[in-house]
């Protein structure tokens, strides 16, 4: 064999042995991803915080005049007076005086209720003698309802052929009156005296106080006295 020859049938060997040993290929294998494990997270539902403002009670009496403030009224020509509301006294007992047999009482208020007293002052400013509005004409507002005077207070009273009597409270007997150096007594009086007019002159002015029998809840902020005046529109204060 010639060289050439047997190098050419070699080259032959080699090919046959190479494509036996390449066949076709193998499929690539499956890869399975990992496995997620997925949380699902259910969230509450949002609550939304609301503020409620309240509505505000409307005032009764927006024109109301405050503690110590004057109003005048009369016929314009020969009477003129001013009355005004001073101050006032809350509690749940007081002590009132018997002149018949010179001792103290402690008058207590039923349950739920309360004592308030009120101080009025009146003073004529003309030449002539002026009405004089009755405490049954002076009246507590207080949540829509009147509230008269007390009537199981005792009032001075004039027996027959002695002096007349004067019933004081306790707690507020030094008080007192604005233009006198005279200690208040109930309203309408002078020394157990029912007057009927008020005379011209701060000396001659009607100052006392009026007792009233009120709810436990009643507040100074949420009550009103209000003063039927002759011959015109009541005049209304705010007690607090």
């Amino acid at each position: 064999m010639k060289f050439p020859d047997a190098f050419l049938a070699l080259g032959l060997i080699i090919l046959v042995a190479v494509a036996g040993c390449t066949g076709p290929s193998a499929p690539a294998p499956v890869t399975t991803p990992p496995t997620t494990n997925v949380v699902i997270t259910t969230l509450p539902p949002t609550t939304v915080m609301t503020t409620v403002v309240p509505t505000p009670t409307p005032e009764p009496f927006p024109g109301a005049l405050p503690l110590h403030a004057f109003v005048l009224f009369g016929n314009g020509t020969k009477w003129t007076t001013d009355i005004t509301v001073y101050k006032i006294w809350i509690n749940d007992t007081y002590q009132w005086w018997s002149p018949d047999d010179n001792r103290f009482y402690t008058q207590a208020a039923p349950s739920g209720k309360k004592y308030l007293i009120a101080f009025v002052d009146m003073v004529d400013r003309g030449t002539d003698r002026a009405p004089l509005p009755s405490q049954a004409n002076m009246n507590i507002i207080y949540n829509s309802a009147t509230i008269a005077p007390d009537p199981s207070h005792v009032l001075p009273n004039l027996k027959a052929d002695s002096p007349p009597s004067v019933v004081r409270i306790g707690e507020i007997q030094f008080t007192k009156k604005l233009y006198a150096s005279e200690y208040v007594e109930d309203f309408g009086y002078s020394h157990g005296q029912k007057l009927g007019y008020i005379t011209p002159g701060e000396s001659n002015a009607v100052d006392g106080y009026i007792v009233y029998e009120v709810p436990a809840t009643l507040t100074p902020q949420t009550s009103y006295l209000r003063i039927v005046l002759p011959g015109q529109d009541p005049a209304i204060w705010k007690l607090g």
